[in-house]
């Protein structure tokens, strides 16, 4: 098997896991993970093991390649084995002029999505409601660590500060989203929305916190792939669960009692950590659901019902499941033009009253 490091790696990645190990180190083998060239799993001679992540090279993603995306994760695991140890892998180090970075591999298991597209109900409720705790253990920990996230983006030669990605499509969204469906008083809530998802409960939001980003195993619930991190609004990690899963290939209906529940676990531990949500919290988690919308309808150049298909299914179950959970939301009527705009492309669209996707495997 052809070794995915280059030499100059190799010796960067001794080196980067002896300073973090304390004692020297050997590398017997890499591998490929995950039919991945960016990503790879070293052993030492000492019986000891780390995953190393390069750059994605072009066409390894659906996103547009991203020449932040590593250096990114390196300072979003930098930041979390400082404010919320346990949520993702231990972060050894990396090497900037190598491009490569070294982090806790984890133990066998399977992802969220395995659990979804999986047939035991059990197992994967177990495994939602998992992603609810985690997720609220990272952003409790997170929450107000704005500048020690600056410092560590900073100690990656990146800008102290970026707006959350979501954000950054949203601007040009917004025009499409205003010919689409037309409504006076759009720029308003807009600017509503934009403010409450930097302003409001900001703590590291993952970004990408979707069912193949959730690793569970003996060691309990993991994310990964911090390469879309920003320091925003939890809401608009907390607000996947609702859309649901707004930027995933593993897109299903979750049973409306599960989402209850983990909503009710999510909150609860969050709040038993000393974090008060407060009536904002609802406001906040409409205006994540309102973005959204705005950018999947404002980028939605085919028809909904072209038929395309993407992951577990095409695009027009996905808007009309996107769209309808901000006519669901409370708190929705704080952008009463956003909301009645989403309303009038969904009945444009037929989807009102749609069955708005088909439900995961996992349930039935």
């Amino acid at each position: 098997m052809t070794d995915p490091l280059e030499a100059p790696e190799r010796a960067a990645v001794s080196a980067v896991l002896a300073a973090a190990w304390g004692t020297p180190v050997t590398l017997v083998s890499a591998t490929g993970l995950a039919s991945r060239d960016h990503v790879a799993r070293v052993t030492t001679g000492e019986g000891r093991s780390a995953v190393v992540k390069r750059p994605r090279p072009a066409g390894d993603s659906p996103w547009p390649v991203d020449p932040e995306g590593l250096r990114l994760e390196w300072a979003s695991l930098d930041h979390l084995d400082r404010t919320a140890p346990g949520v993702a892998p231990r972060l050894f180090g990396g090497d900037d002029a190598l491009g490569v970075v070294a982090m806790e591999e984890l133990p066998d298991g399977r992802t969220l999505a395995d659990a979804l597209l999986g047939g035991d109900a059990g197992v994967a409720r177990g495994d939602v409601l998992a992603w609810s705790r985690t997720m609220a253990a990272m952003h409790a920990g997170t929450l107000g660590t704005a500048d020690g996230f600056a410092a560590a983006r900073r100690r990656r030669a990146l800008p102290a500060v970026r707006a959350p990605w979501w954000l950054e499509r949203l601007d040009a969204a917004v025009p499409a989203f205003a010919t689409i469906a037309p409504a006076s008083g759009v720029a308003a809530d807009i600017a509503r929305i934009r403010a409450l998802l930097t302003r409001v409960h900001v703590g590291l939001v993952h970004g990408d916190p979707c069912p193949d980003n959730v690793l569970i195993s003996v060691a309990g619930c993991r994310l990964v792939d911090f390469e879309r991190a920003s320091m925003a609004s939890v809401a608009l990690d907390f607000a996947y669960l609702l859309a649901p899963f707004p930027s995933c290939w593993c897109f299903g209906r979750l049973p409306p009692g599960l989402v209850a529940e983990a909503a009710a676990e999510y909150e609860g531990a969050v709040t038993a950590a000393g974090v008060e949500l407060g009536d904002v919290w609802t406001e906040a988690v409409a205006a994540a659901l309102a973005l959204f919308a705005v950018v999947r309808v404002g980028n939605q150049t085919a028809s909904p019902d072209d038929g395309s298909p993407w992951g577990t299914t095409t695009m027009g179950p996905r808007l009309a499941a996107w769209t309808g959970s901000l006519l669901a939301a409370p708190g929705n009527d704080a952008f009463p033009h956003v909301t009645a705009a989403v309303a009038a492309w969904r009945e444009a669209q037929g989807f009102a009253g749609a069955d708005p996707a088909p439900g995961y495997p996992a349930f039935g």
